[in-house]
């Protein structure tokens, strides 16, 4: 469902009335970019209005809640949930009339902040920054891999404070986990060397020398994962960005990983390609992506314990990562991946198309 022309209707200034009126009855939270926002004591319908936000909803359990949000084609997110089907879809900028109409209690955001604060300030409406990248460049950019899992987690528990209830709980367990599997991976690559950590270069796409840059969600988790990712050799700073063949060649990745669904064949059949040890040695692999990519949101964990079973699956020969992925998905997302959709799962590819 996408969101048509709403008019506005004789309610919209008994809306903004009784927003601020909430607004004002509510509780304090402080968002990613150490804004101190009031919100409602009771929120049940959120505008996601950035594209990380449906994926921390649907795993606190309050998917039901989203009232409007971004449409994204990460491959797993309809198969994994019907009701994303029916949550009306943003198609390019909001509207604030929308969002009254909606009778919007809190949104979430992230690009063209002060545009944005001001939009949702004008009729009372909560808004809370959710990622640290805003408007171009991050809020805070992540020095370390200590500094990335705090960040990481708070990504995770803004939402379960601003939900509260059960999503809190579940937002707790989360970051348990997150801290628990970061031990499990560090603790078995801790005694590598750098100059003997595989050099790892992560293809973010669509072209195949576009890549995330240090300070990114890739780099800290590779890190985390023991590579050596070869980008910190770059002038990339977080988000993403091209490097240029020469660097590449340069750098001589032992792995390369090809996010975002786009195919081998980007790597492979590119002739530019053939002299890098990775394409040599067939250690050219697609991740797996899910309800969102593997380069971002909470399912990123996931793809550190990828990572480290692929670079050194010597020492985590007694790791079933297929039976991690099945356990993250019934625990977080309450649902059961069957055989056939776990293989294609772990292999990086989308649902089988849905039968007419």
């Amino acid at each position: 469902m996408r969101i048509g022309a709403l008019k506005p209707t004789g309610y919209l200034l008994a809306s903004l009335f009784m927003m601020v009126q909430a607004a004002a009855a509510g509780r304090t939270v402080i968002d990613l970019s150490g804004r101190k926002v009031i919100v409602p004591d009771r929120i049940e319908r959120v505008a996601c209005l950035e594209i990380l936000c449906y994926s921390r909803m649907f795993m606190l359990g309050a998917d039901d809640r989203i009232a409007v949000m971004y449409d994204t084609p990460a491959p797993w997110m309809r198969a994994t949930n019907r009701r994303v089907r029916t949550i009306p879809k943003l198609n390019g900028d909001f509207q604030i009339e929308d969002l009254l109409i909606r009778r919007i209690d809190v949104a979430f955001f992230l690009y063209d902040t002060k545009q944005v604060i001001a939009k949702l300030n004008s009729v009372g409406i909560p808004g809370l920054i959710s990622q640290p990248y805003a408007d171009g460049q991050y809020v805070r950019r992540p020095r370390s891999a200590a500094e990335y899992a705090v960040l990481a987690k708070r990504m995770v528990t803004l939402f379960g404070d601003v939900l509260g209830g059960e999503a809190k709980k579940r937002a707790e367990t989360w970051c348990a986990y997150f801290d628990e599997r970061v031990r499990f991976v560090t603790d078995r690559v801790r005694d590598i060397p750098q100059e003997k950590r595989r050099k790892v270069f992560y293809v973010r796409g669509p072209q195949s020398f576009h890549t995330q840059g240090i300070g990114s969600y890739t780099y800290w988790l590779g890190i985390m994962a023991g590579a050596n990712m070869v980008v910190r050799k770059s002038s990339i700073l977080g988000g993403t960005g091209a490097v240029a063949i020469e660097d590449v060649l340069a750098w001589n990745p032992d792995v390369v990983i090809v996010g975002r669904q786009y195919p081998l064949s980007r790597v492979l059949d590119d002739a530019r390609w053939k002299p890098v040890a990775a394409v040599q040695r067939k250690e050219v692999y697609r991740a797996p992506n899910g309800v969102f990519y593997w380069d971002g949101g909470p399912e990123s964990i996931l793809m550190m314990l990828f990572m480290a079973k692929k670079l050194y699956p010597e020492r985590f020969a007694d790791y079933d990562f297929a039976a991690e992925v099945r356990t993250y998905y019934q625990r977080f997302y309450r649902y059961r991946l069957s055989d056939r959709e776990l293989a294609r799962f772990v292999s990086g590819l989308p649902p089988e198309p849905a039968r007419r």
